[in-house]
């Protein structure tokens, strides 16, 4: 085989070996919900891109996020607790429970912060990945 044929196999190798690592990559990933995404992001006042996924379940909204993005808000104590209250509140209404879970999560799905509860009496704790104190 000469050098050009190698390096013509070799080129289509390496094409193949990356469309098979994507295609893996993509049904190891959860299907994003754009309309609840938007929803969210609309009551919330959240621009494009700041909420990566929205997900809904029995009593658990997950929420992934653009860490970067939400960092002023997670770093102030007040502006943290306000949008875990809003998002608590908004998740309450929506699903009609009167008590539940909200859990957010950065972009390499650890946990940034979760808040559990009722609406009015909720307690916020932090995930391993930020310095959230606990408050009530």
């Amino acid at each position: 085989m000469n050098k050009k044929a190698l390096s013509f196999s070799f080129a289509i190798l390496i094409l193949c070996l990356t469309c098979v690592g994507q295609t893996v990559a993509s049904q190891n990933q959860p299907a994003q919900n754009t309309d609840l995404v938007l929803e969210y992001s609309k009551h919330m006042g959240f621009a494009k891109k700041q909420v990566l996924d929205v997900s809904i379940s029995e009593r658990v909204m997950k929420v992934s996020i653009n860490e970067c993005s939400f960092c002023g808000v997670l770093k102030n104590d007040k502006k943290r607790d306000d949008l875990a209250h809003k998002t608590l509140d908004w998740f309450l209404d929506r699903t009609g429970q009167k008590e539940g879970t909200v859990e957010w999560y950065n972009k390499s799905q650890t946990r940034i912060m979760t808040i559990s509860g009722t609406g009015a009496q909720a307690e916020i704790t932090s995930g391993p990945s930020c310095a959230i104190n606990k408050s009530k």
